[in-house]
């Protein structure tokens, strides 16, 4: 089973691999890779990341991971 640890693992190895991940393309790979309901939809109709995934996230990476707020992506802290 899925717990919100395991996506955030997968999120900071994608930054950590790739250089950066849009947040875009993460709302789009979890329901994909992992199922729909770590996915949720927002006030204003977009997708987000479910809550309990970004709190594990901001926890797994510990301050290491920088977020482009006008880009929306997130990359290692240089």
């Amino acid at each position: 089973m899925t717990t919100a640890q395991d996506i955030a693992a997968w999120l900071l190895e994608r930054i950590r691999t790739e250089g950066r991940l849009s947040q875009d393309q993460a709302v789009q790979e979890i329901p994909e890779t992992f199922g729909p309901e770590w996915v949720r939809t927002l006030e204003n109709g977009h997708t987000g990341i479910h809550q309990e995934v970004l709190k594990e996230f901001r926890k797994a990476h510990g301050g290491t991971v920088q977020w482009d707020r006008d880009r929306r992506f997130w990359s290692p802290k240089p």
